[in-house]
């Protein structure tokens, strides 16, 4: 047991963020009383991320997904203070952070969870529950007001909103425009991906593949930075933000110079991670860069820290790091967290201090080594990867979830796991 006081940073209050706070909890309580939490958050409220597509169309699921932070410690019998910090993470640097104001916050060891958004569905850009209540309603509005809805981009997010929105409103003509010449990402079998596409046409859904959008014949539109259409007129800033939503007829335009003709067009594809705040950190080794040129997203070991070797201390779980995509769920980034605080304990048990006890690169091999039986045993496992279409319909690539689907009703459906975030905030 470490007598020494431990400070662990934790940026993001996202599933894996709040996982990996709960399982350091645990530690402090069980094994090291020294131990002390930040959570830095921009948000003042949990959101939940996973539901986000139900929001769109339930407005009373969506009352439930913003959950205050203000239970996550109330357990803690720890006599340090931990602490929630509303702030938006800038740089880091090898002992601290630095937040939007210019504090510096510092740390022994630093677990990156800062998440990806989709900067076409501004309700994920919003930082207050109220703001994302607003934006939520602005989406819905259109949503309802529409005749003919175009989804660009046939990922899980697309899908799952087309699912969505078939299934409150069988009325409307809904199509989904995807680059590749099947839905999903590369990592899923053909078979999958086949046969999502098959469900959501017999929903109604018409499905465009190898097609990608690149502008609409509607002269009376501009594009925003995010190649979103929206009226010209519009120029109040909370509606310019969720003006791409607005209703009018559009055409748009493909590669291949084929007209869709709909009068709202949602973007479902764009989501990367910020890892700007990563820029302030020295690169020891060309070979090895801290993100990943072609995702942006930040590379890790099979230990979850950092390539660069300088770093052991420093671990990315999530959406942020550079996993394979099917490492992107929630039930995944659950895994992630616990793995990576494993290896925080295991370089606590070792006394590990990046000043003085040993050599960065020593303490990276050292964790690595000692992570491997738990990562065999979790990270490599095979991902059940489930697609849901609505309350009543989902997708899965293992036949025990959808075995469990079966019995439970599609329970995952009905409501997107956020009774489990209620129970991992404590409401």
């Amino acid at each position: 047991m470490s007598g020494r006081e431990i400070h662990v940073v934790v940026v993001g209050g996202s599933w894996a963020g709040i996982t990996a706070v709960r399982q350091l909890l645990t530690l402090s309580r069980e094994t090291y009383p020294r131990l002390l939490i930040t959570l830095i958050e921009r948000r003042t409220h949990y959101f939940h991320k996973t539901g986000i597509i139900r929001g769109l169309v339930d407005s009373n699921y969506a009352k439930q997904m913003f959950i205050p932070y203000d239970r996550l410690f109330a357990q803690s019998v720890s006599k340090f203070n931990h602490r929630i910090v509303c702030s938006r993470l800038t740089k880091v640097y090898q002992s601290f952070v630095e937040i939007e104001n210019g504090a510096r916050i510092f740390y022994d060891y630093l677990l990156l969870a800062t998440g990806t958004e989709y900067t076409s569905l501004p309700v994920t850009q919003s930082t207050t529950a109220r703001e994302c209540r607003l934006m939520y309603q602005i989406m819905r509005d259109a949503i309802d007001a529409a005749d003919h809805i175009v989804f660009i981009g046939g990922g899980a997010v697309g899908i799952g909103m087309c699912g969505e929105v078939a299934e409150m409103h069988p009325e409307k003509h809904i199509t989904l425009v995807h680059a590749r010449d099947s839905l999903l990402n590369d990592d899923l079998s053909t078979g999958f991906a086949n046969a999502t596409e098959l469900r959501l046409q017999k929903m109604g859904v018409e499905v465009i593949l190898n097609e990608s959008v690149i502008s609409s014949a509607e002269s009376s539109c501009n594009s925003n930075s995010n190649g979103i259409r929206r009226r010209s007129s519009v120029s109040n800033m909370d509606v310019g933000r969720s003006g791409m939503w607005e209703v009018f007829p559009q055409k748009l335009v493909t590669g291949s110079g084929r007209h869709i003709a709909c009068n709202l067009a949602i973007w479902t594809t764009g989501s990367r991670p910020a890892t700007d705040y990563l820029s302030t950190l020295p690169v020891s080794n060309a070979k090895t860069p801290l993100i990943d040129t072609n995702t942006g997203r930040i590379n890790v070991r099979p230990s979850l820290q950092l390539t660069d070797a300088n770093y052991p201390n420093i671990f990315a779980i999530g959406d942020v790091n550079s996993l394979p995509l099917s490492e992107k769920y929630a039930t995944s980034a659950v895994d992630q967290a616990k793995h990576a605080v494993a290896g925080i304990r295991i370089l606590i048990d070792e006394c590990y201090d990046f000043r003085a006890k040993m050599s960065p690169s020593m303490a990276a091999d050292s964790a690595l080594r000692a992570c491997m039986d738990s990562y065999s045993a979790t990270m490599k496992r095979q991902q059940a990867v489930v697609v849901s279409l609505g309350k009543h319909q989902e997708l899965s690539t293992s036949l025990f979830a959808r075995f469990s689907s079966w019995i439970h009703g599609s329970k995952r459906g009905r409501r997107y796991l956020i009774d489990r975030a209620q129970r991992m905030l404590n409401y």
